[in-house]
């Protein structure tokens, strides 16, 4: 029930993080240093919004894999509100992002852990409200949606 009712999200979900990922290269490219980005050539720049497009993938997937894993557990036969499934998705988008961190964070030997893991509570909080905002959309889709109609005209099967 879940995977039909939220089959869209799976499909746009990581379409946004790649789009986000490779935004913030433009807002770090064009807020940052200016003579660094008179070095950059063309190949330069596509490889880097391809590599901050990975790491938006990466994260666009850690926050699809903990929203459904916390509504999946919470509520499994979609019995509670939607608001309630609203809020569950987004936890559990920013939960995954934020344990990805956490673990790279400690995985990491150096000094700039701690960084890895401020950097990961803003990215979670990215992710928990793009996780709200699309599964409030799929839930007022799944209200509206109009219920099935028979067909006014016989069936040439069911006369046969």
């Amino acid at each position: 029930m879940m995977i039909h009712r939220y089959w869209r999200i799976l499909l746009v979900a990581p379409v946004i993080g790649f789009l986000l990922g490779a935004g913030v290269f433009g807002v770090i490219a064009l807020g940052g240093n200016p003579y660094i980005r008179t070095g950059q050539s063309a190949g330069g720049v596509v490889a880097a919004i391809l590599a901050y497009g990975a790491v938006g993938l990466v994260v666009s997937g850690a926050a699809l894999i903990g929203g459904f894993v916390l509504v999946g557990c919470l509520d499994r036969h979609l019995t509670t509100s939607s608001g309630t499934r609203t809020v569950l998705a987004a936890l559990g988008a920013a939960g995954g992002v934020l344990t990805v961190g956490i673990v790279l964070g400690t995985i990491g030997n150096g000094g700039w852990s701690y960084l890895l893991v401020i950097i990961s509570l803003v990215v979670a909080t990215v992710a928990g409200s793009v996780a709200a905002i699309l599964v409030y959309r799929a839930e007022r889709r799944e209200r509206t949606r109009p219920g099935r109609v028979a067909h006014p005209l016989p069936s040439a099967w069911v006369d046969f």
